[in-house]
């Protein structure tokens, strides 16, 4: 029998089991790898946010990685959130001294929510110690700001030129998750130290909006796929694939009321997507982020696809499990729901921007999405 993959997770805990080392168990388990684990960190925190730490000692640490590493010898590591300059010292060491094949570093400066939330001792000590080790650094765009203290990311010249800093640490090579760019799409892109061309990857901003514990299973994924020996590039389509999947399904799931968590028990590894299905997809994803202002009818997009309503519905049921109206009504939401929080606009004018006949109409859209008025979603909330 062919030997099992194994990958050691390096990271911290969550206890929603959304993000941190109980998602990267999960995200290997179910790609048929085998986790094995090194804490860092114990976090008291829920999906609005990390409330405590307590960050384990650097020996602590130590005797864990030297336990799983003598023994069962993992094809490669994830290195996650690491708290303490002593940590990183530590973990730049063992990884000296064992020389995993695969070193897959998810570089967390921040939370999902956009706290800081390790020191810019600890930033520096990895980017020292720990890049020129990696085979692949992965960095969030507003991480990556953050840590070359560089201003904001306005096209995708400007992304790449991020990617190229990061590349002058020492890694391998360098992916840096985009936020929207140029296009109504997410964009990452890829830097090798052997090529002197950038790959960028597009995926739908329906995709991956801030929901919590993606950049992990993401980086997990990327580790378990760099094990079948495809390259950095491969691994990197076949990670997104899996996580696009992950997502569309999990944003159907009903683990909690109104909580974006990914749900990584619905077998979806072993789905088979098309390619031609997946770019019918996020054409419609495409289509939805630029035009859900002026209609929200299924048949409106499914012309614009050149094809019927009824393949259109197949194709979402495919993939995300839901109908087109769901994805449009659900994309719709969330872009009012930014308005109703963050806008001075009255309830009046947000209505009328997207596209609804009326005030009531919109109204009644909003309770049937949200089981409350507008007015009162932004007295509550806003």
């Amino acid at each position: 029998m062919k030997k099992k993959t194994r990958i050691l997770t390096i990271t911290g805990s969550d206890s929603t089991g959304g993000s941190g080392m109980q998602a990267d168990i999960k995200t290997i388990t179910t790609l048929g790898a085998y986790a094995t684990t090194a804490l860092t960190a114990v976090t008291a925190q829920d999906t609005v946010g990390i409330q405590h730490f307590y960050d384990l000692p650097a020996e602590v640490l130590e005797m864990q990685i030297r336990s799983v590493m003598n023994d069962l010898r993992p094809d490669a590591v994830k290195v996650g959130m690491l708290r303490s300059v002593e940590q990183v010292e530590v973990v730049a060491k063992l990884l000296c001294e064992y020389a995993p094949r695969f070193v897959v570093v998810d570089a967390v400066v921040m939370s999902s929510k956009g706290d800081v939330i390790v020191s810019d001792a600890v930033m520096e000590a990895m980017v020292r110690k720990i890049f020129p080790l990696a085979s692949l650094v992965m960095i969030k765009q507003n991480c990556a700001v953050h840590m070359l203290h560089q201003a904001v990311v306005k096209n995708n010249d400007d992304l790449e030129a991020v990617a190229q800093a990061l590349l002058t640490y020492g890694s391998a090579a360098v992916v840096v998750q985009g936020n929207g760019t140029t296009t109504e799409v997410l964009t990452d892109v890829l830097m090798e130290r052997t090529s002197t061309m950038a790959i960028y990857y597009s995926r739908p901003s329906f995709v991956d909006r801030l929901i919590h514990g993606v950049a992990g299973a993401f980086a997990s994924a990327i580790a378990v796929f760099l094990c079948s020996d495809c390259g950095v590039g491969h691994a990197i389509e076949q990670a997104q694939s899996y996580i696009s999947q992950l997502i569309l399904h999990s944003s159907g799931s009903k683990i909690a009321d109104d909580k974006q968590l990914l749900d990584h028990s619905r077998g979806i590894a072993q789905l088979h997507i098309s390619s031609r299905i997946l770019e019918i997809y996020n054409k419609l994803m495409n289509e939805i982020a630029a035009s859900h202002r002026r209609t929200s009818e299924v048949a409106f997009y499914a012309q614009r696809l050149h094809i019927t309503p009824r393949y259109l519905a197949y194709i979402t049921r495919r993939i995300a499990g839901r109908t087109p109206k769901q994805l449009i009504d659900d994309y719709i939401i969330k872009e009012v729901e930014t308005q109703v929080l963050s806008s001075s606009k009255s309830i009046k004018e947000i209505a009328f921007d997207f596209g609804f006949s009326s005030p009531a109409q919109f109204n009644k859209f909003f309770k049937k999405m949200r089981h409350c008025s507008p007015t009162t979603y932004r007295e509550k909330y806003g």
